[in-house]
């Protein structure tokens, strides 16, 4: 997996941190490193480091690779969200080992643009949403749960989470579909295949605590499992994937 998707994945874990804990109009800035490896034939895992920079108010917040306003205040029981987020799910032909794999087209990342209901209850926060691509690389659609159960403490949070994300054909073809076209390069070595409307699972964990009131640590750890129709694409050699990340952040 390439360094931008484990940017995402970093993002993604330190972001939630942060919001967890967040005061309006509150910055950060720092760095983190990640791990990620790849679900498509003998594609090498990626450890990277990438500066973080973030913010969070009331209703705006900007988190690494994504961002979003909220129609009510930040901490309102019901609220709908807005978003954005860069996906930096792609595949570089020459990253892979494979020489048939280096013969199939390459994937770009895009941007994703939607909208979610977001319910804060006593069991935990559940949000609901969906969206499509906004930078017109593939134009595909998706929808997405998720329940996070923040457990808070003076100086420290951890938050654990679980969700699935289910994906239209044009978006699950950008990222795993081989044309025809594209096996016949191979000379048949990776068959040719068509995806289905599917998706995948995610557990997740993720964790912050500060050294000092301005110096915060994080870090977490992300299972994926992609299912269905998805599993038979001849791309993949990994149905499933652990990523973890570990970052220090200055807040303002």
């Amino acid at each position: 997996m390439n360094k931008l998707v484990s940017g995402m994945v970093v993002g993604a874990a330190l972001t939630v941190a942060a919001s967890a804990n967040a005061q309006i109009s509150q910055w950060s800035i720092g760095a983190a490193a990640a791990y990620s490896p790849s679900f498509y034939k003998e594609t090498p895992a990626n450890t990277t480091v990438i500066p973080v920079i973030g913010y969070e108010g009331e209703h705006l917040f900007l988190r690494g690779f994504s961002g979003g306003y909220r129609l009510y205040p930040v901490g309102t029981p019901q609220n709908i969200i807005f978003r954005f987020i860069y996906d930096p799910r792609t595949f570089k032909p020459e990253d892979s080992d494979n020489i048939d794999m280096q013969q199939l087209d390459g994937r770009e990342g895009t941007i994703l643009g939607g909208v979610s209901y977001q319910a804060i209850t006593h069991i935990g926060l559940f949000e609901i949403g969906g969206g499509s691509d906004i930078g017109n690389k593939h134009n595909g659609l998706y929808a997405e749960a998720i329940w996070k159960l923040p457990i808070r403490r003076k100086g420290w949070a951890i938050t654990p989470s679980l969700g699935y994300s289910y994906n239209s054909e044009r978006l699950n073809n950008h990222l795993y579909g081989v044309s025809s076209e594209e096996s016949l390069r191979t000379g048949g070595a990776i068959s040719e295949f068509d995806a289905d409307w599917d998706g995948q699972f995610f557990v997740g964990l993720s964790t912050y605590f500060h050294l000092t009131p301005n110096i915060r640590v994080t870090g977490g750890i992300r299972y994926v499992n992609i299912e269905g129709n998805l599993e038979n694409s001849s791309m993949i050699e990994h149905t499933v994937s652990t990523t973890g990340n570990v970052g220090i952040a200055y807040v303002f």
